[in-house]
């Protein structure tokens, strides 16, 4: 639910979060003589397998699939009109962010998506030519099958409004190659001219917000308009009237003002659906592509379980079953994080935030975000809300004719750490800052002119590549808490990452607004092995290497960060991993003799290793490092015989066979790179048993002596 902007400081909370499921990765092989290698990592938290256990302990028959419709499969980014503009919002000025996103490097960095909120239509639909009938508490008013208004707090009532949604004056019709469009068309056509997307907001209550039409009863209609008028990505928000009836159940409960009608009837989670089916078939029908679906519903939204539907949808999903429903809620309410991914791309966990930072912070979005990474995976992203980056106050001259806390302007202190944090979380980076010229921005009152405008260095902020790309990561695995939560508003919090290139990505933040903090970590407390590894500063861009017992970060300033990218194990000490090649092999003490499968492509599957005499053409001699996502490596043969299928090396005590068969969730199966010295070859140690691959003679065994080094000689 989005109203307009009040001075609010946010909650602080410090319940401890729930961790991040462990990432899969798969890899497919065939050899490099008759084909290419490739290994894809995914980092899924849909629910897998055939039942799923309730929180009572039933089961359902079968677990209930993700939405997967193929869209957003990385966090989507742009602008939304809200946090600047409000309803104020015309076409003028949307015409006026997509030429400055456009022009200044915005969409160049990933930023490509430019969303109306609410405001944009008329107060009634086109079946009617003035405003509909509205109760006493600003609700929409229903009737029954004879025509008598109802309350509709029973979950019955009829919505008397047909036709589609129109846009205000604000959005005047335009002329494009002598054909003429509505304002909302003619901005999805301007924003696709210049290579971006066009998104647009409705509710699935029956009234948006701020009073307008939403589309509840009708999906189909409003769906076949979006599609046809270019939408690519709609904000589905849900706000029934809070000022009306309280809901008193059966059993004394006060429920509290829920809604009226079908807002009571079927579940956010069932509401959604049927919108998002509309617009699929649309997209059909229509011959277009797919539309994003973000989900705007948030926590305070309960239901009342005695008047939901018995079939609705919500109450067969597996997930929902499996996470539980509290008592007197509905399912298919609170939490969105554990269900949105069924239904929709991305999902609003918390609140609305203002432009403080600690909205943000692990008291905010950011614990709330850490307990549902279950939700998150490629084309389903928890939405933390629109980012406040750069933002300016619109409300009045910051510091002189306005002075609530809630609407004073980021430091760019502040907007790096905000953008550190979602991006860290994959989450949406869509920012609610004036994305518009200073000209373009101006304000005037109380004889005072200011611009909104944002400003050259939070700009540049917003187009780190090395931070939009740690966000925009096809792996798609949130970050995780490292350590306890914070015992504090002001603790330090550590979080890390895994890419999907097997680096690990680090962020430092100091929540204390007030001092700078002294915050460190070390490999160890990352769960990285010992060994060597190269870092980068994402924002400094400074460089560096860190020693297995050493540490990385320092003072890090009030409320900033200190964000680093690690190269893992694996990538960090050879450009061998993950380079879709074979490579020979060189054991040091041998005088050259490369590791081979023992009787070479002609020996079983499961038989052991050894070395000898280095033969550039053997493809017993021959290995490729695929990377895992947890930063270790795959090491397996390029033998392709009866026998002989790509062997994995494989570790079972101080033995080292060769398998055919690849579980990629076998630690056995598993190992890690380490260079030794500067131009030194890589030291191999199994992950299972920690044991380093050596040779006993001329047989290849993984103990713990001293370790052999093992040089790419192809």
């Amino acid at each position: 639910m989005r109203l307009m902007p009040i001075c609010v400081s946010a909650a602080v909370a410090f319940a401890a979060v729930a961790g991040t499921p462990a990432a899969t990765a798969t890899t497919t092989t065939r050899a490099a003589a008759i084909g290419t290698t490739t290994a894809t990592a995914t980092g899924t938290a849909a629910v897998t397998g055939t039942t799923a256990v309730t929180a009572i302990g039933t089961t359902t028959a079968t677990a209930t699939p993700p939405l997967n419709n193929g869209v957003a499969l990385t966090p989507p980014m742009g602008w939304n009109s809200w946090n600047s503009l409000g309803t104020a919002v015309t076409e003028a000025q949307v015409v006026q962010t997509i030429d400055f996103m456009s022009g200044n490097g915005m969409v160049a960095a990933g930023y490509n998506t430019v969303t109306i909120d609410d405001g944009w239509s008329l107060n009634h639909r086109s079946g009617q030519s003035a405003d509909p009938v509205k109760t006493s508490y600003g609700s929409l008013q229903l009737y029954d099958a004879g025509g008598n208004p109802v309350s509709g707090s029973d979950g019955t009532g009829n919505d008397p409004t047909s036709g589609d949604l129109q846009p205000n004056s604000d959005f005047p019709p335009q002329t494009v190659n002598g054909q003429t469009l509505n304002g909302i068309a003619y901005l999805a056509w301007y924003a696709h001219s210049k290579g971006m997307k066009f998104g647009l907001y409705t509710t699935d209550t029956y009234l948006t917000c701020q009073g307008h039409p939403g589309s509840l009863g009708h999906e189909a209609t409003d769906a076949a308009d979006f599609v046809s008028w270019g939408v690519d990505y709609v904000k589905d928000d849900n706000c029934p009237n809070w000022s009306g009836p309280h809901i008193i159940g059966p059993d004394g409960h006060d429920y509290g003002p829920q809604g009226e009608g079908k807002e009571l009837t079927e579940s956010i989670y069932a509401r959604i659906q049927t919108f998002q089916k509309a617009l699929d078939a649309a997209s059909a029908a229509q011959g277009r592509p797919k539309v994003v679906v973000s989900v705007s519903a948030q926590p305070p939204h309960t239901g009342v379980p005695y008047l939901e539907s018995p079939d609705d949808p919500a109450r067969s999903d597996s997930v929902i079953a499996a996470a539980g429903t509290p008592q007197y809620d509905a399912p298919g309410y609170a939490p969105t994080g554990v269900w949105c991914g069924q239904v929709a791309n991305l999902c609003r966990i918390g609140g609305d935030r203002d432009s403080e930072l600690a909205g943000v912070l692990y008291g905010g979005q950011l614990g709330t975000a850490l307990q549902y990474a279950a939700n998150v995976r490629p084309g389903s992203w928890n939405d933390m809300d629109m980012m406040y980056a750069g933002w300016n106050d619109p409300d009045g001259l910051w510091g002189v004719t306005d002075t609530c806390t809630c609407h004073k302007p980021f430091t760019d202190t502040e907007s790096q750490t905000e953008i550190s944090i979602l991006s860290m979380m994959a989450a949406p980076l869509i920012t609610g800052a004036d994305l518009r010229t200073a000209a373009d921005s101006q304000h005037s009152a109380d004889g005072y002119t200011w611009s909104t405008g944002i400003s050259t260095s939070a700009l540049a902020l917003y187009e780190n590549p090395d931070v939009v790309g740690v966000d925009q990561d096809a792996l798609g695995v949130p970050a995780t808490l490292v350590g306890s939560p914070p015992t504090s508003a002001t603790g330090p919090v550590v979080l890390r990452r895994t890419m999907a290139d097997g680096d690990t990505v680090v962020l430092l933040v100091n929540q204390d607004p007030d001092n700078a903090q002294q915050i460190t970590t070390t490999p160890s407390a990352l769960g990285l092995p010992a060994g060597s590894y190269h870092y980068a500063d994402l924002w400094t861009k400074a460089t560096g290497t860190l020693a297995a017992t050493g540490t990385l970060g320092g003072s890090v300033a009030a409320h900033g960060v200190e964000m680093f990218r690690i190269s893992s194990a694996a990538s960090a000490v050879s450009p061998v991993v993950g380079d879709g090649r074979y490579h020979d092999l060189a054991a040091s003490g041998t005088n050259g003799s490369a590791l081979e499968v023992a009787g070479q492509c002609g020996a079983p599957g499961g038989g052991p290793l050894d070395v000898a005499a280095y033969q550039p053409t053997y493809w017993s001699q021959w290995w490729q490092f695929s990377p895992n996502a947890d930063g270790t490596v795959r090491i397996y043969d390029g033998c392709y015989s009866s026998t002989q299928q790509h062997g994995t090396l494989t570790a079972s005590g101080s033995a080292v066979t060769v398998l055919n068969a690849y579980d990629p969730t076998d630690p056995a199966q598993k190992w890690r790179l380490t260079t030794e010295s500067p131009g030194g070859g890589l030291s191999i140690s199994n992950v299972a048993t920690g044991n380093v691959l050596g040779v006993s003679g001329s047989t290849v065994v993984a103990d713990s002596g001293d370790p052999t080094l093992w040089t790419p000689i192809s």
